[in-house]
């Protein structure tokens, strides 16, 4: 009797430490960015659509940024030249800079189009960026091979306060 073929999640590659890395890095670039967007944000832009404007705009931006900067520090680490398949897997590396905005945009876009207070949508959309960061701990222990454990939740709720703390600065609220 022969084997069962392997599923197909199982024959795909596993994320090398690099791409891990990379992928971490623009997960968190991309929540804090989310976060310092929505946190000086008036009710007014989060019911009206230009609040969901904002998000967009600096999502997109902030991901052809993050691309191109990855893809000159490739460059630079190492003496290979850049190809197309190079740049399309720094694309692909950069794509959770989008999706940290996606369901805050969601959020946005719901408000302009209902009833919803602009208040409401900017808490539930921080309060979402702030779990993304918070459950990164135990995402870096899962993508590293490792069993979570309380200090890995410790550091992920560490690395949420201090995205607060950068957010809340860059949007001019601390200081």
């Amino acid at each position: 009797m022969s084997a069962m073929p392997e599923s197909t999640s199982a024959r795909q590659k596993r994320l090398t430490r690099e791409d891990a890395a990379s992928r971490t890095t623009a997960y968190v670039y991309g929540n804090i960015v989310t976060l310092a967007t929505i946190a000086p944000m008036t009710i007014d832009a989060a019911e009206s659509g230009q609040g969901l404007a904002y998000v967009l705009a600096t999502a997109f931006s902030t991901f052809l940024a993050h691309t191109f900067a990855e893809s000159v520090g490739r460059r630079a680490r190492g003496d290979h030249r850049l190809t197309a398949a190079t740049i399309r897997a720094e694309l692909r590396d950069s794509v959770p800079v989008l999706t940290s905005s996606l369901l805050p945009a969601a959020i946005l876009a719901y408000a302009w189009l209902t009833d919803m207070p602009g208040l409401v949508a900017e808490i539930i959309a921080i309060a979402y960026l702030v779990i993304r960061l918070a459950l990164l701990g135990p995402v870096v222990s899962r993508l590293r091979g490792e069993r979570p454990s309380l200090r890995t939740f410790v550091a992920g709720v560490v690395l949420a306060l201090v995205g607060i703390g950068v957010a809340l600065v860059k949007a001019g609220l601390l200081f």
